[in-house]
């Protein structure tokens, strides 16, 4: 589970009590739209459109007003956009708490898991429903589990996530107790599929209603091989699969009953509009059913770079999936003209973090890349104090990669490990290790004579890589390394560092939440060949196939393996506690990871009578972005 210190049963059943008694006390009101439909008789009255226990949201700043369009833009037609931010995240069954330090009932309004953490209980909302007035029930995830995860042409392979003990475990079971509560049951212990349920289990509660119409299950595959040459495919499974597009829970068909606070009315190329849900679950202190916001338009642009014109014109009420803390003088030069303010939230991850190829082809390169002394090294060598002031403004804190300092795990020992920037020091390790000896450019030799030259390879994505490359370079060029940069493709990043052809890359250091470590651990502990990362492809290989392929790793590396292996499988939650630690202790001291700027500010781009946007909280994939701060209670003032 995500935090040892706070999450036990009585808390779970605390929470159900103090939900429920709040809910059942209220009286509730709606929109005026609604009301009018309503009136019509177009619309059930409201106390049944609700559930018994509807989610109660705090306010950030006060009881909202209803009504108004906010308008919000993207650069994906069919992926993430400002739209999803605003309309809350992917966490169906819990979310994390805006300090991602404890996970909450979400979707469901309580859960219960088993003392050997292989039962998961999950406790739907008894009169929760789609967006069609149909009955969200336990029906519901049955279809998913029956008929879209065991059926191999939706569901080729099943994923780690629904099995026992490894991605060839025992798959979970279902037990299906009534009409709002169900159960995972695992063979084994799996002491954070809790966490595992915020970026996977979206889309275990499905609309059978409407998709049944489309499965070959419930229709003759005849019939359906018809239905999807007509819509333009091949296969049955293609126009399903097409019919039940969505990111979380935002459907990318408007035909799709959704549990999400809008209802998508139209997509094309260039623009996604959405109106409010009448059936939403949630509710503010007050009991007036949420959203606030009538509707939400989105407009598709090209690229960032238009994006950031309708910001500064003016043009958006909201903007924060795509900004870029480089654009911050930008956005406040222009706050006024534009009427916008800018928030500041902290980045959930370290910025830039680098890596060292411990298992390069090369031998002379393996075994400087492999000795600590040399991370250690070039990790003195940087100046991030000048890297924080040049790119950062001076928000961001100076911070070897670990965790956050919110999760349980943290030390700030973790933190401020080989962190001080002392370029003299990182001379003498390097002298220390052999690589004492220079050539008339004032670069270091490598033992058998040559230059020491290798090439970082990086793809300059989502944080400002780019200019934190150009000054890590000039650094390590200070202390006699002769590093080259070199941009790539999303596309050859992908190929060459699982091919373990690349001699370092970056990224930056997400999974650094409670959230999700130590959950994905590969960061620092070698896990499988990832894309992202090469400091242990040959050793991930290995543990992968079970020796079969790659390179059988070093002691102390079968020994990182192990720890996180328990540590994600025991069901003692001290152990796991103490696990983790050795694992961020061991990060500490050796450095895999080289890290720059922790809780970097991001901003967030609002008009100014947006209200009930949180002044602070941490922006991250690990914690869906905007998602914990529950987005429904917007309203324009």
């Amino acid at each position: 589970m995500l935090s040892v210190r706070k999450h036990t049963l009585l808390l779970v059943i605390g929470l159900l009590l103090i939900l429920s008694t709040s809910a059942l006390a209220m009286t509730y009101d709606e929109a005026p739209m609604l009301k009018e439909q309503v009136e019509a008789g177009l619309l059930p009255p409201l106390e049944e459109r609700l559930p018994k226990t509807p989610l109660v949201v705090e306010p950030v700043d006060k009881v909202g007003k209803y009504g108004g369009t906010a308008h919000v833009a993207g650069t994906r037609p069919l992926g993430h956009g400002d739209d999803h931010m605003i309309m809350g995240g992917e966490a169906v069954l819990v979310q994390p708490t805006p300090a991602v330090d404890d996970l909450v009932p979400h979707v469901c309004r309580g859960f219960e898991i088993s003392e050997d953490k292989t039962t998961y209980t999950f406790f739907l909302r008894e009169g929760m429903r789609w967006s069609d007035g149909h009955p969200v029930t336990t029906e519901n995830v049955k279809f998913w589990y029956e008929d879209v995860m065991h059926n191999e042409d939706l569901t080729p392979i099943i994923g780690h996530v629904w099995r026992a003990d490894s991605a060839t475990g025992p798959v979970v079971e279902l037990n299906i107790v009534d009409d709002y509560t169900f159960q995972l049951i695992f063979a084994s212990p799996k002491p954070f599929f809790l966490n595992q349920t915020i970026h996977n289990a979206s889309g275990i509660i499905l609309p059978k209603h409407y998709l049944k119409q489309f499965h070959a299950h419930y229709v003759p595959e005849e019939e359906l091989k018809a239905m999807a040459i007509e819509e333009g495919y091949d296969e049955w499974y293609e126009l399903y699969e097409n019919k039940a597009l969505r990111l979380g829970l935002s459907p990318f068909n408007p035909e799709l009953p959704t549990i999400g606070p809008y209802i998508l009315e139209e997509i094309t190329s260039d623009r996604r509009q959405w109106v409010r849900n009448p059936y939403f679950w949630k509710v503010d202190t007050a009991g007036n059913q949420l959203p606030y916001i009538d509707r939400v338009d989105c407009q598709i642009v090209s690229d960032r770079e238009v994006l950031n014109g309708m910001i500064i014109s003016g043009a958006l009420d909201f903007a924060g999936f795509e900004s870029d803390i480089r654009d911050y003088p930008v956005f406040r030069r222009y706050e006024e003209d534009g009427n916008y303010r800018v928030e500041l939230w902290r980045s959930a991850l370290n910025e830039v973090a680098y890596a060292f190829n411990l298992t390069h082809e090369d031998p002379v390169l393996q075994e400087i890349f492999g000795d600590k002394r040399f991370r250690q090294a070039l990790s003195i060598a940087i100046d991030r104090d000048e890297i924080n002031e040049l790119i950062y403004h001076g928000q961001g804190k100076p911070s070897q990669f670990t965790v956050v300092p919110s999760s349980q795990y943290f030390k700030p020992e973790y933190a401020t490990a080989y962190v001080e920037y002392d370029p003299d020091k990182a001379n003498a390790l390097l002298d220390e290790m052999g690589l004492d000896k220079r050539d008339s450019e004032g670069f270091r030799l490598r033992p058998d004579g040559e230059r020491l030259i290798f090439t970082l390879e990086y793809l300059d994505s989502e944080t400002p890589k780019q200019p934190n490359a150009e000054l890590v370079t000039q650094y390590w060029n200070e202390v006699g390394i002769d590093m080259r940069t070199k941009l790539v493709s999303s596309e050859l990043q992908a190929e060459r560092a699982p091919a373990n052809l690349m001699d370092a890359t970056l990224w930056h250091g997400d999974c650094a939440t409670d959230v999700l470590f130590p959950l994905i651990a590969a960061r620092l502990v070698p896990e499988v060949p990832r894309w992202s990362e090469v400091a242990w492809t040959e050793w991930a290989r290995w543990f992968q196939t079970g020796g079969d392929q790659g390179w059988e790793p070093p002691a102390y590396v079968a020994e990182l393996r192990a720890w996180w292996e328990e540590a994600v499988a025991t069901p003692d939650s001290e152990r796991s506690f103490e696990l983790c630690q050795k694992i961020l202790d061991a990060q500490a001291e050796n450095v895999y990871l080289i890290g720059t700027i922790a809780e970097a500010p991001y901003p967030l781009i609002a008009r100014k009578n947006l209200k009930n946007l949180a002044t602070d909280g941490y922006w991250s994939w690990d914690n869906l972005w905007l998602s914990t701060a529950n987005p429904e209670q917007l309203f324009f003032d």
